[in-house]
Parts: structure tokens; C-alpha cells; sequence
């Protein structure tokens, strides 16, 4: 079996992995890094099949791409397909307001769609000589761990989380001889989940309590979710702004993917869904949270209620999800500035971090490797891969770089 990263092998996010096994040739994702400008894989090679695990930019942000020059059978679970097509048009938009030059068309999109085979998990079909199983990744609704078996079996985990959220249940490790495993947080761990939400639930009381505002900075698909769902139990004026409500549609006209349909509906149907510029202008009175992307804050409605709150005291930023280099969150967490139309300020407002992330921290990644116990380890996607070294000392273990293809 031949594998070739044409991104992610060394870095968070552009993840595309070829996978060469007998006569077949498959894909697994084909992503960007959402930075500016962004930064793509290496070019597109042919293949028979596409296997996407999740919607998340930095797994499916250039997969239109692929339909230009070749065709493949593109491979989803329904959630996923459902959600890709929102991302992928959104990404077109932004990177007109950005300036940047966007390398695929909604035409380009539309050619995806056209190749799209419904995965569903536990079921497995044929492609070629190979047999292909999705699984839940745990990560998003929707998310796909994809066995390959063929001379050998192969698990490809895409992002990975093996832990009960209010929204989904954890991966399951599936028993493979090649596991290519995601490495976003070797060597570091996460704050124990209960306690996290248990401390953003008291610190949003006490802001509110005391007459403040928050604004939660989110990501539309996953993030905004989860915190309907935490918030719910607040019994708070909460209004969601931006994509999130969009995706959130999609995930109440997709059942089977959550880990309650019911519980995520009657959270949603409790909260406000901010809908124009009329709606934006109250909804700072209207509301005691706002739930608004982006969640980097650099787009999006965010924006506009930060500048509205910027000298009051009393209120507060939280924020919930990973803040990349160069993005307005991470400058407000790093400096206590940002830029608002061009304009560096500094917020009166409080600031707090609550660590709700979606990729599984370094004992779950080893905790997993033990459970799946396979002969080999890839890791990729990923800065830090050297960290989990020495906890699976025995294990052989390769670290792959972009571009060089290897045999195993």
C-alpha cells in the first residue's frame, strides 16, 4: 500500500491524504488552512474515489477543485453533504470581501454534488477491490472515521473526539492494522469538559446578574450547537447571529447524526435567530447573550456587537474555540486588541477563554491508539506529532511529510 499526503501531513488543516491500495486509488479529504491568504494542498492527483470526514474548511475547503480536471465518486454521510455545499459558497464570498483569489466556481460545486454517494455509518460498500466503512468521528455532526480494507485494513480518523458533548457521543475505536490519526493537541491535554461548561454557565450568570452583556464568538457548524444546547438550562435571552442558524436548520432536517434530535429542537426553538439588519440593531436590548460568528472574529456579525460594547465594562467577550495566528480572536486574547474596519481598538469588556474543543486532548489520543492496537501509526495533522512519541513507544510509528509518498 502506497500513501501520499498532499497536505496536513506536518500541519493543523489543508489535509489530504492519497491512498494507493492494489488497483484502487482513493482520496480522504482536501481541505485548506483558512489563514490570509489561505494556503492549499499540493495539486490534485487522480483517483477513483473521495472520502470526506467532516465539513470543517480545513478538511473540504478545495474539493471542488478535484472536479476541473478529473472525476472521482465523492463519498459523505448525508450531514456532511448537506453542510459542505453552505461552507464551500461562503468560502467563495469571503474570499471576494478578502481580496484573495478563490481557486473554484459554484459551478465547480455543483460538479461535487453531482458525484455524491450517501454514506451511512456501519454500512460498507465496494470500490474497486476495496471495502469502505464509515464510523462516527465524534468531532461534528456528520464527522466520518473511514476503514479501508483491501490486503489490509487501514482507519482513517479525520478530526477525532472520543467524548460525550451535550450535542454528540464520542467516537468508538474500530479494530485496523494502519490507523492514520489526527495529532492536533499532542501533548497537550483539555480542561475535564463538565467543569469547563459548569464555569461558563456560572460566569455568564454573573455577568448577566450584574447587568452585562455577552457576545460568544462561534463557529457556525458544531460550536453554535453545543452552546444552544448549554445555554438552554440558563433560562436567558439568548439570539443566534450568522451561519450558525443556517447550519442549525440543516442539523434539525437531518436526523440520526445528534445525540438527541428532541433536546437539540427544543433548545433551538428557545432561542432568537437574528434575521437582517433590523434585528442586528436591537438585539443587543433584546438579548442577554448573542451567539454570533465568526468565531475568530474576523467576519461576520461579531464584529458590529463588539463595537457597540466596547466601553462598557460590564459586559464580556467569551470565547470558546481555538484562535489561529493572525485572526482578530487570537490578537484579543494575545494583545487585548483588534481591528473593526480597519481600526485597531482595545475592548473595555471582559475577556475569557473556555476551552470547548472538538479534537480529543494526548491521553484520549493514546487511549485511543491502545483500543484500535495496530500494528502501525501515521500521524498527521498536526505541529506537535513528536509529543505522543513516547507514550507509544510500542508501536512503530511513521511521521509523514507532504509531498513524499512511502510504502507500507
Amino acid at each position: 500500500m502506497k500513501i501520499k499526503f498532499l497536505g496536513g501531513a506536518e500541519e493543523v488543516g489543508r489535509l489530504g491524504i492519497k491512498i494507493t491500495d492494489r488497483n484502487t486509488k482513493v482520496m480522504v479529504d482536501y481541505g485548506v488552512i483558512p489563514e490570509k491568504p489561505p494556503e492549499f494542498p499540493l495539486p490534485p492527483e487522480k483517483v477513483d474515489g473521495i472520502f470526506l470526514t467532516h465539513s470543517h474548511l480545513d478538511h473540504c475547503g478545495n474539493l471542488p477543485v478535484y472536479y476541473q480536471k478529473y472525476e472521482a465518486e465523492f463519498f459523505a454521510t448525508l450531514m456532511t453533504a448537506n453542510s459542505v455545499r453552505p461552507m464551500l459558497n461562503d468560502s467563495i464570498k469571503v474570499a471576494s470581501l478578502e481580496g484573495y483569489p478563490q481557486p473554484f466556481s459554484k459551478d465547480d460545486i455543483s460538479m461535487l454534488y453531482q458525484s455524491f454517494r450517501n454514506a451511512r455509518y456501519g454500512e460498507t460498500y465496494e470500490l474497486g477491490d476495496t471495502n469502505v466503512t464509515p464510523y462516527s468521528a465524534g468531532h461534528i455532526p456528520g464527522s466520518t472515521m473511514w476503514k479501508f480494507e483491501n490486503s489490509t485494513s487501514t482507519l482513517v480518523t479525520g478530526d477525532l473526539y472520543t467524548r460525550e458533548t451535550n450535542l454528540l457521543n464520542g467516537a468508538l475505536p474500530v479494530k485496523a492494522d494502519t490507523l492514520i490519526m489526527e495529532s492536533t493537541y499532542a501533548g497537550r491535554e483539555h480542561e475535564d469538559r463538565d467543569a469547563v461548561v459548569k464555569r461558563l454557565r456560572s460566569r455568564i450568570k454573573e455577568v448577566v446578574e450584574t447587568g452585562g452583556k455577552i457576545v460568544l464568538p462561534s463557529f457556525a457548524m458544531g460550536r453554535t450547537q453545543e452552546l444552544i444546547m448549554i445555554l438552554e438550562k440558563l433560562n436567558l435571552d439568548v439570539s443566534v447571529d450568522g451561519m450558525g442558524n443556517l447550519l442549525s436548520e440543516i442539523y434539525l432536517g437531518t436526523p440520526g447524526f445528534l445525540r438527541s434530535q428532541a433536546d437539540f429542537r427544543r433548545a433551538s426553538g428557545r432561542v432568537r435567530k437574528i434575521k437582517g439588519p433590523h434585528m442586528r440593531e436591537r438585539a443587543l436590548e433584546d438579548s442577554d447573550v448573542i451567539v454570533t460568528t465568526s468565531g475568530m472574529m474576523d467576519g461576520g456579525p461579531v464584529l458590529s456587537y463588539v463595537e457597540q460594547l466596547l466601553n462598557d465594562d460590564r459586559s464580556a467577550i467569551f470565547l470558546t474555540g481555538y484562535q489561529v495566528e493572525n485572526t482578530n480572536g487570537r490578537s484579543l486574547l494575545e494583545t487585548g486588541t483588534l481591528k473593526i474596519a480597519g481600526a485597531s481598538v482595545k475592548p473595555k469588556t471582559m475577556l475569557e477563554f473556555f476551552d470547548l474543543s472538538a479534537h480529543s486532548g494526548h491521553s484520549d489520543l493514546v487511549q485511543f491508539v491502545k483500543s484500535v492496537d495496530p500494528k502501525r501509526i501515521i500521524l498527521c495533522h498536526g505541529d506537535s506529532r513528536e509529543e505522543l512519541l513516547p507514550d507509544l513507544s510500542e508501536y512503530e510509528v511513521i511521521l509523514p511529510v507532504n509531498g513524499k509518498e512511502f510504502e507500507i
